[in-house]
């Protein structure tokens, strides 16, 4: 008679260190998906190109599905998941609808605000504690954040839209880290597509228009980069808290600017390039801290 199958509840991963490597990878995949949006949204609706991304996205993990069945796409967290898909991809359709009226570089930067927006919803929501050297590191990569957007006085219509992108990526975040406690990475992500598929589905009826062939295959590029990345994220912060990995979202800001100049011939200025030197500091300093504190922590097991 075969032993009965003990169900024992998913335990995330503790690694900062992992954390920010994960995070790293997927800001890199994100963005690039974003250039390959920013491309089609000049060419189809932006909810035609939102819910291509998440339909490819979803079929992409049909193998993944099939391995795990229905025990590993069960779930006792279903109102989570529907509340972390509102508001990524509510997310996704702000940041889209701004690619398709701002240079990248500038669309990508107000998202930047985000991940200072998460160390402090993270304190109030996950009471999770940052560090004074965190805080500072975090505030210093938003001093250069505003040294490449430059304000003087007033934004766009579309500004604002990328703005409130930021806020609703601090929640997803946190919705996020709060659902890596009991669910593994890869059923968050599947969710996330899922609900978000769904969400998309009657606005892109309502403004369909059908992609040539060639679109298809973009869009099928950026759904596969919208897969890979989704799941590097939320392995990110299944490593590590929320306050170590979210400023590591600085990242995208240099990557979209070579982007940028690569596909679409946007330069930065001096004040731009500054700025992106004071983010990757701030960020490598973090990485730095989280070594040293891992390398003391273990010499004192010794």
């Amino acid at each position: 008679m075969p032993l009965p199958v003990i169900s024992t509840p998913y335990t995330p991963k503790l690694n900062n260190l992992r954390g920010i490597l994960w995070m790293i990878a997927a800001v890199v995949a994100l963005t690039l998906m974003f250039a390959i949006v920013k491309q089609m949204v000049k060419e189809l609706p932006v909810f035609v190109v939102a819910i291509m991304r998440t339909a490819f996205a979803l079929v992409l993990m049909v193998p993944w599905m099939l391995r795990v069945g229905v025990p590993g796409l069960e779930t006792k967290r279903i109102g989570a998941h529907v509340l972390r898909a509102f508001f990524g991809v509510t997310s996704f359709v702000c940041v889209v609808y701004a690619l398709s009226k701002l240079l990248m570089a500038d669309a990508m930067v107000l998202a930047f605000t985000s991940p200072l927006w998460a160390i402090f919803v993270s304190a109030v929501i996950l009471r999770e504690v940052a560090g004074p050297r965190r805080i500072a590191a975090t505030l210093v990569g938003f001093v250069g954040v505003l040294l490449v957007v430059k304000p003087h006085g007033g934004f766009e219509p579309a500004a604002l839209i990328a703005l409130g992108s930021a806020l609703l990526t601090a929640l997803a975040m946190i919705m996020v880290k709060s659902l890596s406690a009991t669910e593994p990475p890869t059923r968050i992500v599947f969710y996330f597509f899922v609900f978000g598929t769904l969400m998309l589905l009657i606005p892109a009826i309502v403004t369909w228009q059908t992609p040539t062939l060639v679109q298809f295959a973009w869009l099928f590029g950026a759904g596969l980069l919208g897969a890979v990345g989704q799941d590097w994220l939320a392995r990110a912060y299944d490593a590590a808290e929320v306050t170590v990995v979210a400023p590591f979202d600085f990242v995208r800001l240099p990557v979209a600017a070579l982007l940028g100049f690569a596909l679409f011939d946007e330069i930065p200025d001096a004040l731009s390039i500054f700025g992106m030197t004071v983010i990757i500091s701030a960020s490598l300093y973090i990485a730095h801290r989280e070594a040293e504190m891992k390398r003391t922590a273990s010499a004192g097991k010794t």
